[in-house]
């Protein structure tokens, strides 16, 4: 299904003008194409051979571009890569009379983002040219959407264009400004903890600081002493006195993620202290006065809770002052291709590597994932994708079986899917390849360049070491400063 341009351009707004360029094994196959490609609000320019396209592209700004791999006066790979270099952000879609499962392999390598038998089905081209298309535009937006979120709420972390995450940007604006006791409510990897720390930056707060802990990682008496400390000798290893994160958090904020995890002794401490903003150590009889804003957040049903007797009703209304309740990702799908993006570009720019292109099959399957596990699996897929096709492209073939499927994902991740027309030992030796440059490039790093220091750390010689950077293209003098 071809995605719809009013889920990636704002409802109303005016599609800007788009330019394809076609460079097409003959004038006949170039015309055919152009045939194809051709749209109300796009200019589509075709040449038949190598010297017509030449002479077109210092002209224009192309936003697509469709090369046929059949030239007679340049290899299409060459072709290609003579593009890819030339315009490095434009996505290209490779053509072929005879696309075969070598010439997809290669073409995807020299960074196509699709490549189809040509000419065959017009159709196809055409819904080709429009997912590239959008997929760039995406790309484009996500630029504009970090600064105009940047503009219009002053939050770091925090990426959407969805009506629904906007909205949520309203609230945290107008709650942020007040010492109101904030609960967040959502699914598991939705981003509360990057919510409660926007709320923290904008408020009258900000200067001082915002204390996290989660309440279902520890048992009912480590959580109490997590809380409120204790005094020396309160219990069998307190050797000292020790302040509770709700001391540390005096006059910032505290962040209570998880809440909906402690038992009722502990609620029942917590609503003591939420009231009255007083509290007794562990082992202690002196009263300790903080000052603290108060910012919850559970994936629990808590009405059900409730209900249930699992969760105190007095405590859920001192909490529940101004509710936030975040989306899931499934719910907002015209986020993917923008958190996808930003995702890649950090977690390459955090290994050292150029972010893959996504070719557009791979895109269409992400886009239709349920992402059950939310923003937090699609930054660890990022993270995992960088590592397999960084400085290359995201084909479909290496996404995991049930994204392919467009199933739920269950408990772990599965492992990448191989591509079958590589051999398991060439597929093995480029992973092991990237990691290895990952791993040079972070000792490089840690050390500021220093290559005794680094080939030490590695457990090589200088020599190797000097040969592997060589090998990967790492330089020294990059990490000096560092």
């Amino acid at each position: 299904m071809v995605m719809d341009a009013e889920r990636v351009v704002a409802k109303g707004a005016t599609p800007s003008r788009e330019t394809v360029v076609v460079i097409g094994n003959g004038p006949t196959a170039a015309e055919r194409a152009k045939a194809a490609l051709r749209q109300p609000n796009r200019d589509v320019h075709a040449c038949g051979s190598v010297s017509e396209a030449f002479e077109l592209l210092p002209t224009v700004e192309p936003d697509l571009m469709v090369v046929s791999l059949d030239l007679q006066a340049l290899p299409g790979r060459r072709m290609l890569a003579a593009v890819r270099e030339l315009y490095p952000e434009v996505p290209v879609v490779a053509l072929s009379g005879n696309a075969t499962v070598d010439f997809a392999v290669q073409a995807m390598r020299a960074g196509a983002v699709d490549y189809l038998e040509w000419p065959s089905d017009p159709e196809r081209l055409a819904r080709t040219a429009h997912r590239a298309l959008m997929d760039l535009q995406a790309t484009r937006a996500l630029e504009e959407t970090r600064e105009s979120v940047k503009d219009r709420y002053g939050f770091k972390h925090l990426l959407s264009r969805s009506p629904r995450m906007l909205r949520v940007f309203d609230q945290i604006r107008a709650v942020a400004a007040t010492d109101a006791t904030v609960l967040i409510r959502g699914e598991t990897g939705t981003g509360k903890e990057l919510v409660a720390q926007a709320i923290h930056e904008r408020s009258r707060r900000r200067e001082n600081r915002l204390i996290s802990i989660n309440c279902g990682a520890f048992t009912e008496s480590l959580l109490e002493s997590e809380l409120f400390g204790h005094e020396k000798g309160s219990f069998t290893g307190a050797t000292g006195r020790q302040r509770g994160v709700f001391e540390l958090a005096d006059s910032g904020s505290l962040f209570l993620d998880e809440l909906g995890e402690t038992s009722l002794n502990v609620q029942v401490n917590l609503l003591r202290v939420l009231e009255e903003m007083a509290f007794r150590r562990i082992g202690g009889h002196d009263l300790v006065n903080v000052n603290v804003r108060i910012i919850a957040a559970t994936n629990v049903d808590l009405e059900s809770a409730v209900r249930d007797g699992r969760f105190r009703e007095d405590l859920f209304y001192r909490l529940n002052v101004f509710p936030i309740i975040l989306p899931p990702l499934r719910r907002r799908p015209e986020d993917v291709p923008l958190l996808l993006r930003h995702f890649l570009e950090e977690s390459a720019k955090d290994y050292g590597v150029e972010p893959p292109v996504v070719a557009a099959d791979a895109m269409e399957s992400i886009r239709h994932y349920s992402w059950p596990g939310n923003v937090r699996q699609l930054r660890s897929f990022c993270e995992r994708w960088v590592i397999v096709a960084g400085g290359g492209t995201l084909s479909r073939d290496l996404l995991p079986k049930e994204m392919l499927d467009g199933s739920r994902a269950s408990g772990t991740p599965s492992a990448l899917v191989v591509d079958e027309t590589i051999p398991m030992k060439d597929q093995v030796d480029r992973v092991a390849e990237r990691i290895e440059r990952i791993y040079l490039h972070r000792q490089l790093l840690r050390f500021s360049g220093h290559l005794q220091n680094t080939a030490k750390a590695a457990g090589i010689t200088r020599r190797t070491l000097y040969n592997k950077m060589r090998q990967y293209g790492l330089d020294a003098a990059d990490y000096r400063g560092k």
